[in-house]
Order: C-alpha cells, then sequence, then structure tokens
C-alpha cells in the first residue's frame, strides 16, 4: 500500500513540476526581444502602461516596487517614449486607490494629469491588459512594472492580442522580497497560462 502511495505521489509531483516549467517557459518565449532596461533605447510607443502596486508596504515603509515605477515612468516621459499613459490598478475604497495615488507622485514630478487614463479595477495583470486593448485597441504599448512582473504582462499581452513591449523599473534591493516575489510569480505564471486556454 505504501508503495502505491508513493508511486502516486511521485507522479503527481512530476505532472505538477512538468506543468510548472512549461507554463514559465511559455510565457519566457512570449516575452523574448521585448524587454528594455535603458530608457533611452525603448522604442517609441503610443500607449504607456503602468501596472498598479500599492503605495506602502507591509511595514508601513514606502512599497520600492511603487516607488521604481514611478521613477521609470517619469524616465520614459521625459525620453518622449510615449504619448498617452493608462494606470491601471486595485481601487480599495477603504484603504487606497493605486491608479489615483501613481498620478499623484507621477504629476508632482512633471507628468501632466491630462495624458493620464486611470483605470481602478485593474485588481490583476489580465484586468489590465484586457482593458488595455479595450481602449487603445490597434495602439502600440509599453508596459511598465517590474521584470518579474513584465513577463508575465508581456504573454498576457500577446495572448489577448495587444501589441506590447515592455520597460524594466528597479527592483527592490530586499533578497528576502525577491525571492518571496519569484516564488509567487511561478505560480502565477501557471494561472496565466491558464487563464489564457
Amino acid at each position: 500500500m505504501i508503495k502505491v502511495f508513493l508511486i502516486i505521489f511521485l507522479c503527481v509531483l512530476f505532472i505538477a513540476i512538468t506543468v510548472i516549467v512549461t507554463c514559465n517557459v511559455a510565457v519566457l518565449q512570449a516575452c523574448k526581444g521585448k524587454k528594455y532596461d535603458n530608457a533611452s533605447t525603448v522604442p517609441h510607443r503610443e500607449v504607456g502602461l503602468l501596472l498598479g502596486t500599492c503605495p506602502v508596504g507591509r511595514t508601513g515603509n514606502p512599497n520600492q516596487f511603487f516607488l521604481r515605477r514611478i521613477d521609470a515612468t517619469v524616465a520614459l516621459w521625459k525620453a518622449g517614449k510615449f504619448d498617452s499613459l493608462l494606470i491601471s490598478g486595485g481601487n480599495f475604497p477603504n484603504s487606497y486607490n493605486e491608479p489615483e495615488e501613481m498620478k499623484a507622485r507621477l504629476v508632482e514630478r512633471g507628468v501632466p494629469a491630462d495624458i493620464m487614463t486611470l483605470d481602478g479595477k485593474g485588481f490583476r495583470t489580465i484586468n489590465s491588459i484586457e482593458k488595455t486593448k479595450e481602449l487603445f485597441e490597434g495602439k502600440t504599448v509599453t508596459i511598465i512594472s517590474q521584470e518579474f512582473h513584465n513577463e508575465r504582462a508581456l504573454y498576457l499581452a500577446k495572448t489577448n492580442g495587444v501589441d506590447a513591449i515592455a520597460f524594466n523599473a528597479g527592483n527592490t534591493k530586499s533578497r528576502k522580497w525577491k525571492f518571496r516575489m519569484k516564488c509567487r510569480e511561478i505560480l502565477a505564471r501557471v494561472k496565466a497560462v491558464f487563464e489564457t486556454l
């Protein structure tokens, strides 16, 4: 009996690993040649898509992912790399509004408010991609987030027919958070692939 359970366990483990690897490879293939780290080398696109995140971390300190995405968007705007900006994130009435928070920071840094469109229903990346397609169908897009997030967003853009590239915002310096986000992202990519099937 123990041998049978062991065989079943190993089969399930093999299938799980195969699914995880296959989904992650699919995501990496979809973003090949579409990621940029230097604002000066990013091709001009009609629309920038800034993916939201909470402004404050769990410790109560400023969220480094949030701050770096603001920096990246400002750098692209100053380099003339997009004409319109869609800020897509979650609007949590009893807590915070990601698009509004990002807009406020960007306006403080000199990005004009009249080029911005806010989407408060971007609770998940696929929601943001679908909203981009709805509002800017047929237009070229630059996605702005951290590299690990951009890779999944590019996969979702490709499977939804959105012509997108991505600019990688700076990452957190915390090794713990980098590790946590990478672990989370592995499973998020599996979910993304299944969502598009």
